[in-house]
């Protein structure tokens, strides 16, 4: 019998039987409204029904994302259905998610795989999704949203217990950047030194050093950008190359870049040997390539010595004072400066579960009793805060945000130069609505990093809020450039500037392609389909942003902090208007 690796999403109705009972005509003509957007759903995320009795589906999936996404935005549609409908007549669905081994016949699958989706679909919550560990570790960081351990369950006429995770609504406010798969953005002519730096690849036999690669290799970027004779690409870009086989022509022709530097790092103890080469992407000749063997005590003057033989193969000589002018700021103790990478490692997944958190934070203030003056721990010391105080406020003091505000304040003291923490400042001061302090420190992280596409986002947000959508636009569009797979972020970002700008197709086309919905995605889609008179698709949205970030229409236009409150009484009076309709 043939047998393959298939994802099985299993779905079914909470407590259908007892519908049936209590109203049995309509539960049915119910189930049939259902079931035709459910079908539809499946269709779009490229699944395929192959089992269907009376409440409940099995459907197949070549792609576990696919899946999850499918299953995000069925319980997303069902629960819009739900809207102004009696309890005792809401239909709710439970959905499970396996990824394993399946036998095939003709029109049908078998196998363990297909019965434990089954049986998790009957662990999860109503409205709720429950995935076993091994779809967890497919989608993680792919697709907007958190999850909650749920421990090994014992599942009927399953010899061994299932790891499994319940889906739930994404938590923190992690710097998380889902965007496509592929460039979405085609770079007519490569500037003379555009350069992609991928990610250093791990030879050491410790799998876990990998933190180390990313960190070096970040702190490259950064460094390297900050070269006015460079275009430097978003990391969030090269980095989506390091499980693709293609060849330096093939990325660069992607990236519009004709230069790429890859490496590798071979960690063994404090000692470490550091691979380097520069390709011409063109013509895929070697540039320049080199061999370091260092110490991790001795690491930053390896980045100097990178730094300087490739801007002077790029773009001329480079006066070593130049070279030092851009290093970033160096811890007095090693052992800060790995702690910081490996929280960073943490830090990028704690929107995933709130152990990864809890770690993060842990570690940045490890690095701080480590080396109380290396000013890059107190900047993340903040950024995780927030994060973690966002997951469960009650396990933090109250006043985490005074906390964070001081830590980003004393990252500050140590290190001016510092672009996470200049980031950071930014955000905290647009926040308290202190405008000039917002746009100076944007505009300082972008001036120390301007390789990096959030930080460019962040500040076209900015320079919307303070009424200059036209700079915004400008700087969204110049951070797809560097970054062509349009993070969702820069999408959103671009929408909410052209919405201001009155190109309202604009605004919705750049909506629509965002791959998963955020509270601002919706809130400003439900405004932009009511500005185009579409009124259906505008209350459609409006439900949905308001059942997402759970806060009423006033509670939203609160949190845009415009400089002219004008804005926020105008997108008021829009939101206000499509309920009233």
């Amino acid at each position: 019998m043939e047998r393959k690796l298939s994802t099985i999403l299993a779905s079914d109705v909470v407590g259908f039987s007892k519908m049936m009972a209590a109203n049995e005509e309509y539960t049915l003509r119910d189930l049939s409204r259902r079931r035709q957007v459910i079908d539809g759903v499946v269709a779009e995320h490229d699944g395929k029904i192959f089992g269907s009795a009376g409440d409940s589906i099995i459907a197949e999936f070549a792609s576990p994302v696919n899946a999850a996404r499918c299953a995000v935005e069925m319980q997303s549609r069902m629960a819009s259905l739900n809207e102004d409908v009696p309890d005792e007549l809401r239909m709710m669905f439970r959905v499970g998610i396996n990824l394993g081994d399946v036998m095939v016949t003709e029109d049908n699958l078998f196998g363990d795989a297909v019965n434990i989706a089954a049986r998790l679909e009957a662990a999860a919550h109503p409205e709720g999704i429950c995935v076993s560990q091994s779809v967890f570790d497919m989608i993680s960081q792919k697709i907007m949203v958190s999850f909650e351990d749920a421990g090994k369950l014992e599942l009927k006429n399953i010899a061994h217990p299932v790891q499994a995770y319940f889906v739930i609504k994404g938590q923190g406010g992690v710097r998380y950047l889902q965007q496509a798969e592929a460039p979405q953005v085609a770079v007519e002519k490569a500037e003379s030194g555009s350069l992609a730096i991928m990610l250093f690849k791990s030879l050491s036999t410790d799998e876990e050093q990998a933190y180390f690669c990313e960190g070096f290799s970040e702190d490259l970027i950064a460094a390297l950008s900050r070269f006015r004779s460079l275009t430097v690409v978003s990391g969030n870009a090269s980095f989506s190359y390091r499980d693709k086989q293609m060849s330096p022509k093939a990325i660069g022709k992607e990236l519009g870049v004709r230069y790429i530097l890859d490496g590798s790092v071979r960690k063994l103890g404090k000692k470490m040997r550091i691979t380097t080469s520069l390709t011409n992407a063109q013509d895929e000749s070697t540039v320049w390539s080199e061999k370091f063997d260092t110490t991790i005590d001795d690491i930053f003057d390896t980045q100097d010595e990178i730094i300087e033989t490739i801007v002077a193969t790029i773009a001329g000589k480079v006066e070593v004072n130049e070279a030092k002018r851009v290093s970033n700021a160096r811890p007095e103790n090693l052992t800060a400066y790995d702690m910081v990478l490996q929280g960073l490692e943490y830090h990028r997944r704690s929107n995933l579960t709130r152990s990864e958190a809890s770690k993060a934070l842990e570690l940045f203030e490890k690095a701080i009793e480590t080396d109380p003056t290396y000013a890059r721990a107190y900047a993340w010391r903040a950024c995780s805060l927030s994060n973690a105080a966002g997951w469960d406020p009650e396990s933090y003091p109250k006043d985490w945000f005074d906390i964070c505000h001081a830590s980003a304040t004393r990252a500050l003291e140590l290190d001016p130069d510092d672009h996470e923490a200049n980031r950071i400042m930014g955000a905290i001061s647009l926040f308290l609505r202190d405008f000039d302090l917002a746009r100076h420190h944007h505009d300082r992280a972008e001036e120390l990093c301007p390789s990096d596409s959030y930080i460019l986002g962040k500040n076209a947000e900015m320079r919307l809020y303070l009424g200059n959508p036209e700079e915004g636009l400008e700087k969204v569009t110049w951070a797809m450039r560097i970054n062509p797979f349009c993070p969702d972020d820069l999408l959103e970002k671009d929408g909410k500037c052209r919405y201001w700008l009155e190109d309202f197709e604009g605004a919705l086309a750049s909506f629509k392609k965002m791959r998963t919905e955020s509270r601002d995605g919706l809130f400003y889609s439900a405004a932009t389909f009511k500005k185009l008179g579409r009124e259906e698709e505008a209350l459609d949205m409006l439900r949905r942003g308001i059942r997402l970030a759970d806060v009423s229409i006033e509670t939203f236009v609160e949190s845009q902090p415009f400089q002219d409150q004008a804005r926020n009484r105008e997108l008021q009076e829009v939101l206000d208007s499509i309920e009233s309709t």
